[in-house]
């Protein structure tokens, strides 16, 4: 297992934490939950704290969060199960400021009836934003679960011209 190099900044009112292996970025979370993730995500990868080292995912998402970038172009490592990394290919796939459902997620990886098994691997994305699982919503319409919380979740959909769905 490499090591995973985490850094920490801020971008308006978000603490984020970013770590990343020579491949790319293989995590971004917020501050409050990041411990924990990290460890459940990562299970026995070493951590080393080197600020400064994510100095290009800090410029790209205040340039998404200002309203100027829509496709990040840093390097990212997908690391999870074969299943996980296929769902979140899929969600990576969904455009800036649409949405689609888990059942639809379901649909294109050839499990229709795992609508659980899609929602549990958004779940675990362990790269919010960028593989962009607050694009993820009910079929219904209803937002449900986010790693950041209900809030951020709106935020990001609003802050990219969304504002069709239900609570």
């Amino acid at each position: 297992m490499e090591t995973i190099f985490v850094d920490r900044f801020s971008i308006d009112s978000y603490q984020f934490v970013v770590g990343r292996i020579a491949s790319g970025v293989c995590y971004i979370g917020i501050e409050d939950v990041a411990a924990a993730e990290l460890a459940k995500f990562f299970k026995g990868w070493p951590l080393q704290a080197v600020k400064g080292s994510s100095e290009d995912v800090k410029r790209e998402l205040t340039a998404y969060f200002n309203g100027k970038l829509e496709k990040f172009n840093f390097p990212i490592t997908l690391i999870g199960t074969d299943f996980q990394k296929k769902v979140w290919q899929k969600v990576k796939e969904v455009p800036y400021g649409t949405t689609t459902s888990y059942s639809q997620i379901a649909q294109q990886v050839d499990n229709e009836k795992g609508v659980r098994a899609v929602a549990n691997a958004v779940g675990r994305n362990p790269l919010m934003i960028v593989v962009a699982c607050h694009r993820i919503i009910g079929k219904n319409g209803r937002l449900t679960g986010y790693r950041g919380g209900i809030p951020m979740k709106v935020a990001l959909l609003e802050k990219e011209g969304i504002s069709e769905f239900a609570y």
